[in-house]
């Protein structure tokens, strides 16, 4: 509007400018301009000039607020643009959100459900009307091919958690304490002969007895755990059915917060009570045991078979690189409080230098004192060896020992002994080697301390796995003695057995083996030795088959 006023100023000034001149000649009679005229209009002609000023000043500001005008609409436009980066940033984030949500939503409600029927099933449980298990699953993977993973003895199951059978049948659950049964059987055909044996005698190929074993596992997981189980049948006592193993293991201590330092100190160690096969050497791992027998890929165990079942407690340690346990036991199968006896102790060491390569030692010592019992380091396989009516029979089948063919290089009176193990693994190879010593005193006070068996033992096998279901395997064994029942020698005995084994499922497998077994150089004052007499080089050989059954 300013703008407009000025301009029309402007227009009237220069026209009254113009018709000045032509109003004096309007009239011939006018008279002249005055000095006085041109004064006035020398004042209007600066007036102008002034305005003329004043007008393009006003029009220098108008183009300058053009520039600043044009300046903020640039930037609102900017202003504008980052605006709508920043919502779509939002948009963007806002969706992930709204995903992120609706995820954790839903897990919620997917734990809230699981823990419910958890829950129902419990109360099912209880009162009769169902269960939570997985005899279903455990049936119906029973007849399930094996896999490459599934092979004889993988690292993860050689630790004292694994001092049992797996049991994958759940048959109830209470609260969070969860109920497993296992059981195994098998059934076995010999065709042995034995040979150099005074009084000598002949035996026929016919089946053994059918083993079995049958075992239960409550545990409330990442806490504690308690396992039993009992031999329906063995060779020893093929019409007898009766305890092996009962012991605890407590992870965490119950009634104690987590939070506690003992619970915290629980985080790295493990405590064991009760009647169990002590950790001596890592054989346990590899042996048959009655009719669970999965682990062993051979059917007989080797020559020289440290295991016993003692009651006591260990303390073992659950986080590596380097493991270690220590136990402390009675030093005896069954309770026995004779004055004078100590208690057992033995300890291990073991961890993996690389991830296919397991290596361990043990040691043992035991002094009974002047007890009647005896420590049974090597002889106290309550089940009785896989090879059945060896060297231990008199000639009216009278059963002297139910160890068959193996050596027990002990009396079990003062004993010390020592092992080292080895195991390698890395498909389709597996091998597993032992080294051991062993020392044992006299039980009389004259003879006290004085060496009355001294062995040097060991064994190797390897295994050769052609498929997940078809593996080959061969094992040496052997046994040096120092002395035997107090008599220097330098006798030995060694054993070889060839096979192969074939699961025809996950549950089911058989076994085919050869073996034969040698006594060598052992003089006339060595007497018997393990059922035979030594200095005649008695042996066996043979061919033994073996389908087993487990879950």
């Amino acid at each position: 509007m300013k703008r407009e006023h000025t301009t029309w100023k402007l227009v009237a000034i220069a026209a009254a400018m113009a018709l000045m001149p032509v109003a004096a000649t309007w009239g011939a009679d006018a008279t002249a301009p005055t000095a006085q005229d041109y004064q006035n209009l020398q004042q209007k002609y600066q007036q102008v000039q002034k305005e003329l000023s004043t007008v393009s000043k006003d029009v220098a500001a108008i183009k300058g607020q053009q520039a600043r005008l044009k300046r903020q609409e640039a930037a609102i436009k900017r202003q504008q643009a980052a605006l709508k980066k920043r919502q779509a940033k939002l948009k963007a984030a806002q969706a992930k959100v709204n995903a992120t949500s609706q995820q954790a939503t839903n897990e919620a409600v997917q734990h809230l459900y699981n823990n419910v029927v958890a829950k129902s099933q419990n109360v099912a449980a209880t009162q009769g009307t169902g269960s939570s298990n997985t005899i279903d699953d455990t049936v119906a993977n029973l007849f399930a091919p094996p896999t490459k993973d599934e092979y004889l003895s993988p690292f993860k199951d050689e630790n004292p958690d694994h001092m049992r059978p797996d049991m994958h049948m759940q048959i109830a659950q209470y609260g969070n304490m969860q109920l497993y049964m296992g059981f195994w059987t098998l059934g076995r055909v010999q065709a042995l002969q034995e040979y150099n044996l005074q009084p000598s005698r002949g035996l026929n190929p016919n089946f053994q007895t059918p083993y079995a074993n049958l075992s239960f596992l409550a545990t409330i997981p990442h806490e504690f755990d308690m396992f039993a189980d009992f031999y329906i049948a063995t060779p020893g006592h093929p019409s007898t059915t009766y305890g092996d193993e009962g012991w605890l293991v407590f992870k965490q201590f119950p009634g104690v917060s987590h939070n506690s330092p003992i619970n915290a100190l629980m985080d790295y160690i493990n405590v064991k009570v009760g009647a169990f096969d002590i950790d001596f050497g890592d054989n346990n791992y590899h042996r048959s045991k009655n009719a669970w027998v999965q682990n062993n890929p051979l059917i007989g165990n080797p020559l020289v078979d440290p295991s016993t079942e003692e009651i006591g407690g260990e303390v073992y340690s659950v986080k590596g690189p380097v493991y270690w346990l220590f136990g402390v036991s009675n030093g005896s199968t069954t309770g026995h409080y004779d004055y004078g006896a100590g208690p057992g102790f033995h300890g291990k060491i073991w961890g993996y230098p690389t991830k296919n390569l397991r290596l361990s030692a043990s040691v043992y010592y035991a002094d009974m004192g002047d007890s009647t019992d005896v420590s049974d380091l090597y002889a106290a396989t309550r089940s009785g060896e896989p090879y059945n009516n060896l060297f231990g029979y008199g000639p009216s089948d009278t059963i002297i020992t139910d160890d068959d063919g193996q050596i027990a290089p002990q009396a079990g009176h003062r004993v010390f002994a020592t092992q080292g193990d080895i195991t390698y693994e890395k498909w389709p190879f597996e091998s597993y080697s032992y080294v051991g010593w062993t020392q044992d005193g006299e039980a009389n006070q004259t003879g006290r301390g004085t060496p009355a068996e001294r062995w040097l033992y060991g064994s190797s096998n390897v295994v050769y796995h052609i498929n997940p279901a078809l593996y080959l395997a061969a094992q040496y064994s052997y046994a040096f003695a120092g002395a035997v029942n107090g008599v220097d020698t330098n006798g030995w005995v060694d054993r070889i057995q060839v096979g192969a084994g074939y699961w025809l499922t996950k549950s089911i497998l058989t076994k085919l083996e050869y073996v034969q077994e040698q006594y060598h150089a052992f003089g006339s004052n060595t007497g018997v030795v393990d059922g035979a007499v030594a200095e005649m080089g008695p042996g066996f050989n043979g061919v033994v088959m073996e389908v087993s059954f487990g879950f």
